[in-house]
């Protein structure tokens, strides 16, 4: 209301940011990069929902489901689903990040 950002609309995109460069190769981190999985499923072609671009790593605490490379791998997928990420600039992708964290109730 006066202007103030939640702390979520400013730590999130930075995180999303960093895992984008990753995954484009402009940074290097082979320990986050070696947790990333592409999603893979057996039969897409029978199925009528497209499934996500990453696998989401599954937790049994909530520790792991709030963990912030499980929160950006779903903010990305939720991404994916509006844009590509291999094609879009690093402005369009703030863009969609603030679009999905501030108004989509998914992340």
């Amino acid at each position: 209301m006066v202007g103030y950002n939640e702390l979520k609309v400013r730590r999130e995109p930075t995180l999303i940011l960093y895992m984008f460069k990753i995954i484009r190769g402009k940074l290097h981190n082979a320990d986050v990069l070696g947790q990333i999985n592409p999603c893979a499923p057996d039969r897409f072609v029978w199925r009528r929902r497209t499934p996500p671009l990453l696998a989401v790593p599954r937790g049994r605490t909530n520790l792991l489901n709030k963990a912030p490379l499980t929160r950006a791998i779903r903010t990305l997928n939720d991404i994916a689903e509006r844009t590509d990420l291999f094609c879009c600039t690093l402005t369009e992708l703030t863009k969609v990040a603030l679009w999905c964290i501030c108004y989509s109730g998914k992340v």
